[in-house]
């Protein structure tokens, strides 16, 4: 069975063909915004760690706000590559995705990545908006 070696957050992140993975901005706690309604944008990177004779996983990325004003959902798949090289009888595989997160409310924002058998991690981020001038 698949297991979730990592997720990170950043402010953008890709992966090369040979499945390096570039990340820029990781790994934050905080978004100040500087009013309500902008968008952020937001990659979730994973890997997960395949056993032997598995070729592929599941995922779901799930991003919710303070309020149940809205919930973006997005499943994909992550597949080892012909040339993976096992390490302890596993194989690394990973994913990026790329979204822009409305921001409407400050508090805690939730990113919950879960694999196809449940297993779950949640990253959770605050938002504050920019205090008008003269405040």
């Amino acid at each position: 069975m698949a297991t979730l070696d990592y997720v990170v957050m950043s402010e953008f992140a890709r992966i090369d063909p040979s499945g390096l993975v570039t990340i820029v901005g990781g790994s934050f706690d905080r978004v100040h915004a500087p009013e309500r309604g902008v968008g952020q944008q937001l990659f979730v990177t994973l890997r997960a760690l395949l056993e032997e004779g598995e070729t592929s996983v599941s995922f779901e990325v799930k991003v919710r706000p303070p309020t149940d004003e809205f919930e973006i959902k997005i499943t994909g798949q992550t597949t080892r590559r012909p040339d993976a090289f096992p390490i302890d009888g596993r194989v690394g595989v990973v994913a990026t995705v790329g979204l822009v997160v409305p921001l409407q409310t400050e508090g805690r924002y939730e990113v919950q990545v879960s694999l196809e058998d449940g297993q779950t991690r949640i990253l959770p981020f605050a938002v504050e908006f920019a205090q008008p001038a003269g405040a």
